[in-house]
């Protein structure tokens, strides 16, 4: 599958087959997600594949406010976590920008796109009760869970998807 068809084929996917999913797959995902490109090649990132009662434990805090039921069923969740440096906070203060979350961004979107190639659906949750994960997975000090992915064989068919013209999202200047 080239990008183009990747980018196409991803979708938030909510609902997923009981079926297990081979660690080669998901290991062909985390390899796209290690070579995505990071600000001063500082990769904070760390992935924290789960399943069973983990995965169980994790997925109940992902279920705010009755959302994000579907990561119960799925077989898979993936907990992303960064730990930026002292040096990358200050950095990130000077620039007024959050380095580690736009390399985090990209991480995750390579493997997401890995996983659509592979015929795998996933769901980015940003809403999750990051410090309780943090406790479940034993996460060092400093760093921080920032999302979730479910991931597994979809048991739906890709919805339309509204998307903004090309008109209301780019701006071309000369």
């Amino acid at each position: 599958m080239d990008v183009s068809k990747a980018c196409e084929s991803r979708f938030s996917c909510r609902k997923y087959q009981d079926k297990d999913v081979g660690n080669g797959l998901i290991e062909q995902c985390l390899e796209c997600a290690r070579l995505a490109p990071s600000a001063l090649n500082k990769q904070p990132w760390k992935f924290y594949v789960t399943r069973g009662e983990v995965k169980a434990k994790v997925a109940k805090e992902t279920q705010l406010f009755g959302a994000n039921a579907f990561t119960d069923e799925a077989p898979v969740l993936v907990a992303v976590t960064v730990k930026p440096r002292i040096a990358d906070k200050l950095v990130d203060k000077i620039k007024h920008q959050d380095f580690s979350s736009i390399d985090l961004g990209i991480a995750v979107q390579s493997f997401c796109l890995k996983a659509a190639e592979l015929g795998l659906g996933t769901c980015i949750i940003g809403w999750v009760k990051a410090k309780s994960v943090d406790k479940i997975l034993g996460t060092s000090a400093g760093e921080r869970t920032k999302l979730v992915i479910a991931l597994g064989y979809p048991a739906c068919e890709q919805s339309l998807r509204r998307r903004k013209s090309m008109e209301e999202i780019a701006v071309w200047l000369s």
